[in-house]
Order: structure tokens, then sequence, then C-alpha cells
């Protein structure tokens, strides 16, 4: 029914009582459902209204209903859906305090029309459904607290952002282990707030004290310009949170969040406090209501600072952007509420000329050096090479000292007129003054973009080739030749390489003279011969880094290795190959090393079921090979050692007769009648047995398809080598007879009587194809002795007593006859018996297979009981880490690959000068002149074709001091000159894959006059936050670009006021008359045009 209800000093308005179905609470949100009835026929017909503490709603047919609320919404966030099955209108109301239980909807139960008496069934309706929401909601609450933890307030958490397009912008928020159930993003039209629980983020708990998996954070940002609130979404991976926010107008913001409001200097941004004293109550989310809040502790080390600090920043810094609100601010309480809030200190700057005379003192909020970048989107790369670069000690001081004022040369057409060299001293001035906790290098990034349009927008790009760019600019910026002489390449010309190098850099500097050249630039020696006509050309050319390529991924291979001798036991060796493009080379010199004996005297084969499968050349490629297989190294007899021809003998293990039993008759399938009456089997294959000759006869035409000799092989096979000389069936016997005992279990039983012997019972059924119905002439024929030391059998016919055991015994059979004997396989794998009486050697071919074949025969007399066992052997000590080493490499390694020689590809084919072609040449790089500061860069992005490219994860173990590179520098070694000993300072490492990372830098700031020693510590900079580390950390699996400094080997920094010198200045490098053209290949620095 429809109730009239009046209200004192309002018109009447009609209420429908049953408008009102129920409502739910989550921790985040609560949802009023409404009953919309039959005049609702889309959502645009109703009219709804929202506040911070009220809501109404409107229906086309005059129903109202309203409520003053429990307690505070985000009311911009509220949104109204209606549900067109059952007719309902669903209100989603998003609590201001999330993880606070509303004990009811309303404000103690009153009508919001003021109805003394509400309505009990109203009520009731009311809190019905609620009874076991809250039960669900308290389960959110750790320990079944009714209330929630105090909410912290957060001044910043990691993060960077980037533009996609001119339409969103995508904000990465870096947090892991955030609880998906909880967590929720509130987007206004200027501003966004994250609210989000971790269970699992240590570290960043650990920055937050007194905070635990179930505290609640906050983080509100306000934004640049306006997005839609409605098109914006969020979504989570393991480690990070993503946010994409659409613009409310397509254009470029050029960063996150908003421009200064107060006071601002120079690009700084100060945040307005989201207290109520700073807030209209009417704007979207303001509110009367104090949140339960908690201060956030400040960082370890750090200093929280004032309010509105102001200072005098260096000369410059005014062209420089500021920071963010997203860096690291203080956070303080005002008396009007209790919520913290997050300032950001403005930045004033003074005039060049004032900072000259006095420099007013900043409030100092870190420790020089430990000030870190913003990430302005997807710039860590950059980041990591300023801050490598900012502790490169003679960089920093000739910056900071101001003393490459003098040498700013504003005509280089190359250069930005100086823009980029003041630029990065402002920058660097600023990392070691302490006087912020971040610094945003925004101006930097648009100097060098304007150069090198490659890095003009936020996409990732590497940081070796940003380096090379950085680096590039500033030589330019700071040469001080100001007119260019043109040059020529140098020529050996057969001339000393002392005087070629020389020469060749003395016109390199006549070109390139910068305290860049000074310090980071050293010299190669390129050495190119011509595959078909021998031609050597010999240059030498500047280099700012080394970029050395790593080891291929590798494989561990395990080698058993058989000395010559047949004592010795074998050993085992796990040897690491490359897993792409590995030669038997590889292994046979691993080999060599460990056991002292030439490559050229080692075979290498696999085995396969106890036979040789394959035999490899040292040329043969490894990359079939797998871990799994088994490799047999055999050393052989030198030919020198012998002094006459080698006899190389393949030698494999076989039975006589198959270890199977046999229990009954195959013809007519009835068992022995006694033990004493053994069936006797088929002298060929030995698989099947008989009681007679005339059951032979009668199985024999369906046995004769499947009788095959006996092939199954026992042990492991081995190669063997002898003298020719020395080439005898005894010498034979005890060669195989040695190294056969590492693989098999021989054992004789006691000698019985009435036992044959094995030279009278080798007869067997023929094979050969006979006509049908000619049995008799199948099962005819005998065995006849060949000559020449070799016994021969017919294959054609059965012999007499064709079964094993018939013939009579041997009368000069010797008691102690050899267990097996040796038979030669031919072309065809037939088997010929060697003569063991023959008084000189067997006339063996090259390439022979042996066959050692043991007599196990039981019916022969001495026979032997043959069984395989594991191969007998020895570890190798030194092998037992290789599986670790496996992918595991060092500097040197890579190094020595970087001075290997190569064949070039076709496509970087070299113009031999004097066949007058391009020929693919075999080239070689080799260190002549070293710099100051050697910049390594490991090659672990490799090309794979021309369009994927794959990155080399391996660890890459390189020394943090005492880097000595006597062996690979090859230059004039000067007497009074100390041998070239580098220290690391610093290592910018590479996390992810191609398609995406991140960049972060280990650095320390060495003292000016010993490497070795460090006047600020070893820090991990990540963007934004700088932390101290142990030595022991720096060397990772990540590395990617290393700086050393050299020991005991200054750089003198020019007079403060130099001026930049012309080639026909008195004191430029060669004589301006002798100018030749420009030299087609210059390697001093990368991409010199585009500067």
């Amino acid at each position: 029914p429809r109730k009239l209800l009046s209200v004192a000093g309002r018109r009447r308005v009609s209420v429908f009582s049953d408008v009102f179905v129920d409502w739910k609470q989550n921790v985040n949100e609560v949802t009023v459902r409404l009953r919309c009835g039959d005049g609702v026929q889309r959502i645009e017909d109703i009219n709804s209204t929202f506040t911070d503490t009220h809501c109404s709603v409107s229906f086309p047919d005059g129903r109202q209903w309203s409520c003053q609320l429990q307690e505070e919404i985000e009311a911009s966030c509220s949104k109204v859906q209606y549900k067109e099955k059952g007719g309902f209108l669903h209100l989603i109301l998003h609590k201001k305090i999330p993880f606070h239980i509303w004990p009811s909807l309303k404000v103690n139960g009153v009508n919001v029309f003021g109805l003394p008496n509400p309505n009990p069934t109203h009520v009731l309706r009311l809190n019905s459904p609620i009874k076991g929401r809250l039960q669900s909601c308290r389960r959110f609450l750790a320990g079944g607290r009714a209330k929630p933890e105090p909410m912290v307030n957060l001044q910043a958490v990691k993060n960077d952002s980037y533009e996609k397009g001119t339409d969103l912008m995508v904000v990465n928020v870096y947090l892991k282990g955030v609880c998906r159930d909880t967590a929720r993003v509130i987007f206004r039209e200027q501003d966004f707030t994250l609210i989000f629980q971790t269970r699992y983020d240590r570290n960043f708990l650990r920055l937050h004290p007194d905070c635990g998996p179930n505290t609640v954070f906050k983080w509100q940002v306000k934004l640049r310009n306006l997005i839609q609130p409605e098109h914006c979404s969020y979504s989570f991976t393991p480690s990070r949170l993503d946010i994409t926010l659409k613009k409310r107008h397509s254009q470029r913001w050029g960063a996150l969040e908003a421009p200064a409001t107060q006071g601002a200097v120079g690009g700084a941004k100060v945040a307005v406090p989201s207290g109520p004293a700073c807030m209209d109550k009417t704007q979207p989310g303001s509110s009367q209501h104090s949140l339960p809040a908690k201060e956030e502790s400040p960082r370890v080390g750090e200093d929280t600072p004032k309010a509105s600090p102001r200072g005098v920043e260096d000369a410059g810094l005014d062209s420089v952007a500021s920071r963010t609100v997203s860096e690291h601010v203080a956070i303080t309480k005002t008396e009007s509420s209790p919520k913290p809030t997050c300032m950001v200190q403005p930045m004033t700057h003074a005039p060049p000329a004032a900072e000259r005379h006095e420099e007013e003192e900043e409030k100092k909020v870190c420790l020089p050096g430990f000030t870190g970048l913003v990430n302005l989107g997807n710039t860590c790369f950059m980041n990591s090479v300023i801050q490598s670069l900012s502790n490169t000690r003679e960089l920093r001081d000739y910056f900071h000292d101001r003393a490459f004022e003098a040498e700013i040369n504003c005509s280089n057409p190359l250069g930005t007129g100086g823009r980029l060299a003041i630029g990065f001293a402002v920058l660097l001035r600023a990392l070691w003054k302490g006087t912020h906790h971040a610094f945003q290098p925004s101006k930097l990034k648009a100097i060098v973009a304007s150069k090198a349009s490659q890095f003009t927008g936020y996409a990732q790009h590497d940081a070796q080739e940003f380096m090379a760019f950085l680096l590039d600019g500033l030589h330019e910026d700071l040469n001080r030749i100001q007119t260019k002489p043109y040059t020529e390449t140098v020529d050996s010309d057969g001339r000393l390489d002392e005087v070629v190098a020389e020469e060749a850099w003395q016109r390199h500097k006549m070109r390139n003279d910068s305290f860049i050249v000074d310090l980071f630039q050293g010299q190669f020696k390129s050495k190119l011969v011509c595959p078909m006509c021998s031609k050597v050309s010999i240059t030498f050319d500047p280099f700012l880094y080394l970029p050395v390529p790593l080891p291929q991924k590798q494989k561990v291979l395990s080698v058993f290795y058989f000395a010559k001798e047949p004592h010795k036991k074998p050993v085992k060796f796990l040897v690491s190959v490359s897993k792409e493009n590995s030669s038997t080379e590889e292994v046979l010199e691993s080999i060599s090393r460990s056991v002292r004996v030439k490559p050229e005297n080692l075979r290498l084969a696999e085995i396969v079921k106890n036979r040789f499968q394959r035999s490899f050349l040292p040329s043969h490629s490894l990359d079939t090979v797998s871990a799994s297989d088994t490799l047999f190294c055999f050393e052989v007899l030198s030919k020198d050692l012998a002094k006459e021809r080698v006899v190389l003998l393949k030698v494999q293990q076989k039975l006589q007769v198959p270890n199977i039993s046999i229990s009954k008759c195959a013809a007519c399938l009835k068992p022995p009648v006694s033990d004493e009456d053994k069936l006797k089997r088929c002298t060929r294959c030995y698989r099947v047995g008989y009681c007679n000759q005339v059951c032979q006869k009668t199985h024999w035409p369906s046995h004769k398809s499947q009788c095959r000799p006996n092939s199954e092989h026992v042990g492991f096979p081995f190669l063997v080598s002898v003298p020719e000389s020395r080439l005898s069936y005894a010498r034979l016997s005890q060669l195989l007879e040695g190294y056969s005992r590492f693989s098999v279990n021989v054992f004789q039983p006691p000698f019985q009587s009435g036992r044959t012997s094995p030279e009278t019972s080798q007869s067997r059924l023929d094979v050969a194809p006979m006509p049908a119905g000619s049995v008799d002439e199948a099962v005819a024929g005998s065995s006849t002795a060949g000559s020449g030391g070799l016994v021969s059998e017919s294959h054609s016919q059965l012999p007499d007593a064709a079964v094993t055991g018939y013939q009579q015994p041997n009368e000069s059979a010797s008691g102690h006859a050899s267990p097996f004997y040796i038979a030669l396989l031919d072309s065809s794998n037939k088997e010929q018996r060697l003569d063991e009486k023959g008084e000189t050697g067997p006339d063996l071919p090259e390439d022979t297979t042996l066959e050692l074949v043991w007599k196990n025969n039981e019916r022969v007399k001495e026979y032997v009981l043959v069984s395989s066992k594991e191969l007998e052997y020895d570890e190798d000590p030194g092998s037992l880490s290789e599986t670790a080493r496996a992918g595991h490499f060092t500097l040197e390694q890579c190094l020595n690959l970087f001075t290997k020689p190569e064949v070039l590809a076709p496509e970087e084919a070299w113009y031999c000068p004097k066949c007058q072609q391009h020929r693919e040449a075999s080239k070689q790089l080799l260190l002549w002149r070293l710099p100051n500061v050697l910049i390594i860069q490991l090659k672990r992005f490799s090309f794979r074709s021309f369009i994927w490219r794959d990155k080399i994860n391996d660890m890459v173990d390189f020394p943090v001091r005492n880097l000595g590179l006597s062996k690979f520098c090859i230059g004039q070694k000067d007497e009074m000159q100390q041998p070239p000993v580098y220290d690391l300072y610093a290592v910018i490492n590479h996390y992810g894959g191609m398609i995406g990372g991140h960049y972060t830098a280990y650095a320390r700031l060495p003292s000016d006059k010993n490497s070795q020693r460090s006047d600020v510590g070893w820090r991990l900079f990540d963007d934004s936050t700088v932390t101290m580390v142990d030595e022991s950390q720096v060397v990772t699996r990540y590395a990617y670009v290393l700086f050393y400094r050299r020991r005991n080997s200054p750089v003198e920094r020019p007079p403060r006021f130099l001026r930049p010198v012309t080639a026909e200045s008195p004191t430029a490098a060669g004589d301006a008359a002798s100018q030749v053209r420009e030299p087609e290949h210059r390697v001093a620095f990368v991409n010199r045009a585009a500067w």
C-alpha cells in the first residue's frame, strides 16, 4: 500500500514502502537492492543522487527511496545497475573505510523521512540478511577483530608509468602478493586511490614498521589531467599491479602526476593535503569523517624534510624537471585531522653568479650519493647508466668541479652546443648534494632524444646503447678540436706494430680529443687474413667499450677414458661443451688437458647396446649427442712413438650361446627324460633344442626362416692399438682379456666328465633358401677347415652330427683352453674365426672389427659363465663440479672468446685489395692500448635470425678486485709502467627477457688515490630507491655492463680555463697540411652522425 507522509516544511512526497528489498556488504562495497516496478524501461528513467553520507533514488512513477547511510562512501565511485530480469535496481556503494563492517544500512535505524516509529517489518528485512554477511566479512579480518586495523596512507609506492598512445596512461605498481579479494582501485576524474593488503612482499613490509599482512594501505595519486573513471581498469600479476587510465582528452601528458600548485619553482609539485581542512565538503570524495590512520615511519637513513624548505640549487637546475609526488616525501599531521598528508618540498634556484659566490644551504634529506632517479616511464635503462657514470671518480670530479666549462665546444655541429654537457653536470651535482631523495632526469632525456630520435617517447631501450650515445654526445660537446682535419686509416704495410699503432692513435686524436677520450677510450689491433691469397691487413682502431661474447649454452657429457694400457681402470670425466655448434675437438681437448695426452692420440666413440654405434672425427659435430648418451674415449698408440704402422682394432664381446634356458623339444614339445639326457641345441642360433636328429629334421622347415647366428653382446666394446710387428693371437688375447674384465663377470665351473671339446662342437644349420621337399639335402653337409689362419664353415648344409654333443670328445683338447676365441667380422657381418695356433700375426685390414666370443656352451669342456656388469671406473676429482659449472662462465673465458679469430659472415665480407674481391676473411681483435676506465659489455643478447633475439642468462663470474689484463694486452710494454690491473666500481644489471625487463645498477665511489678503496660503499640503484649492499652481492647472473677502474693510472684533468683548440693551433695533434679524405671505417663512437 502507498503511504502519504507529511514532512514539516516540505511538500508531500509519495513513497512506496516496498521499494527497498535488501542489502549486503563485503570488505569494499555495500550493495542495496531496490524494486523498480513496471514504470522503468531503462536506467535513464531513474534519477539517483549520491553524497558521502546520503543516497536517494526517484522513479518515473513518482516513487522515491532515500537513506542516511551508516558510514561514509566514495560518492564519485558509486554506481547504479538495472537488472531487467526481475526488475531490480542495484546501488553499488564504495566504502570510504574498507574492511569496516556496517552494523546497519541506516544511521541508528532512523527513517530518512523522520518517521517517529520506523516500520518494524522494514527493520527486520534490513537486518535479517546482514547477519550471515557480517560473519563472512569478519573472516577478512585477522584474528576475528571487530574493528579493522588502522589504514596507512603511503607517501610513495614503487611504480613507473608510460603513455600508451594519446588516449591511455599505464601505471605499473610493483607489489608482490597483493590480496586480490580485498584490493581495489578507486578512480575519480582527477585522481585514483589504491587500497590494498600484501601478505608476501616482505621487502615492502620491512619498509613500514609496525605493519603486517593484515595492514590496509592506501596510496592516492593526483593526476596531471582528467580521466574517464568508468573506462579505467586494473589487473594483477604475481609481481605487480597494472593500472590503465583512460584520458578524458586525447593528448600527451608528459607526466603522471599533477603539476605544482603552491609556490612551486622549477617544476616542483606540492600535493594538496587530503584532510577535511583542505577540501570542500561538496567535492566528490570529501568528508568530515576521520579515517583511523597511523603515520608511516620514514625509511632507515632518511631524514623527514620540513613542509616547505627553500634553498638554492646549482646553475641550470631550473632547466631540469623536478620530482613528482610519487617520490620520497614526508608525512605530517594537521591538528584538524588525524589523516597523514603528503607534501613535496618546493625547489628554488638562484642565478649562476649567486651560486659561485655564496650558496644557500638546502635541507639535507639523504647522504651524498644516495639520491635516486625517478622512472619517467620505462627509463630504468637510462637511470642505471647515469648512476654508474656518476660514480666514475674522474668523470664525477670533472663535472662537479666545473672543469668542463672551459672545454665546452659550442661550434661542433655533431654536438648539442654544450646543452648535453651542462644538463649532465646539473644532474650529476644534484645526485651528490643530498638534497633530494630522488631526482627527475626528464631534461637530460629530452636533450638526448633531440639528437637520437630512437630515445623519443617511453619505449624500452638497451642500456649499453644509451650509454654509447651519451658518452659520444658528451665527447662532441667537450671536443677540444674545433676544426677537424681529414684523415685516412693507417695500414701497417709491413711496418712495426708499435709505429703503426702510435701513428693511428695520433691521427685519431687529431679529430677526437676530449676528456671522454682520455678517460674511456682504448685501442684495438685488428688483423684480417684473406683465405685465398693470405693477404694480411693490420689496422689499429679506437674503442669505447669491449663487447665480449659469452660462451654458448653448455651441456655436460659423460666420457669414459680408456688408457692404452689394459691394466689401468677407466676414468669417468664430465665435459662441458656448447649446446650448439659443438665439436668432437672440444671433448678431446678437455680430456687431453686432464690426462696429458695429445688430442691426436685420442679417439671418441658412442656406445649403444654394448656395441659401437658411431665414431667421431675431431671435426664432427656433437649437437645430436645428449647428456644421457654413453661416450668412450680411447688412448691409442702414437705412430711416432711406435716407429711403425699401428693397427687399430674395434672389439665387441658376445656369447657363444644365448643366456636362455630350453625346457622342451621344439619339434615334439617333450621335456628331457632326465637331467643327464639334456636337449641338444641348434648349433647356429642356439635358441632351440631337440631330442634327436629326427626332431631336428622335422622342425627344420619351420625353423630355418628364424635361424640366425647368435648376436647377443655382453659387456662394453673397446678399442685396442697394437704395433704391426707385435700383432699375434697371443698378444691380442692378452689385451682383450685385460680390457674385458672391467665390464663382464666370468666364472668357470668345476670340470665335469662327459663334456665335449669346443673344437668339435662348431656345427650349425643351413640358412640358405632351399627348394621345397629337399630337406635331406638341406641338412646334409660337413665342416671344413680353411687356410691362412682362419676357420670357415659351410653355410649350405647340415653336418652329419649337426646337434651339439653328438661328436666324440677330442682327446687332444687341452685342459687349459682359453675361455673365449677371437673372430673377425667381414663386411657382411659374417664371422671368421682367427687361427689360435698361427705363428705369424693375422693380416688384418684397416677399420677391422673383432669379436671376443665367450665359450659359455655348457656342453663343451671348460665352459664359462659370463654376465654383463656395470662398468668399473674411477671418478675424475676435477669433474665433480662440472655439472655445477655448466652455464657458469668466467670473464676470462669471455675475453678469450673475444680475442679468438673468427670467420666473417658473408654479409660482412672484407674487400681484399690483392684479390680485388670481397672475401670471408679471418678476423682477430686484440687489445693494444687499455684505457683508465674500462667498460665491458657482456653480450647477453644474441641474434638467432633477422627478427628474433635470445637472451643468455648464464652466470658470468667476474672479479671485483684484481682484474689482470696483461695476457690480453699485446701492446708495447713500458718497463716503468705497472701491469694493467683493474678494480670494479659499477655494474649494470638486466632482469627479464627480450620482450620486457628492468635495469638496476650497483656502484661504489672509488677513492681518488686508490681504486681499491671506496669513499662511498656499494649501493643498489633501483630507480628512485637507493640502498646499501654488501660487496658479495654485486656479482650476479644478471650483470650486463661492467665498469672497471685502472690502478695507478691517474688521468690529468685539464686546466680550469683551457679553451678548445683548432687544428691549426700549435697544440693540435698532427699537421693540417697532410689532410686527406675522411676514413670509411670509423670505430671510435657509435652513430656519430646522429649527433
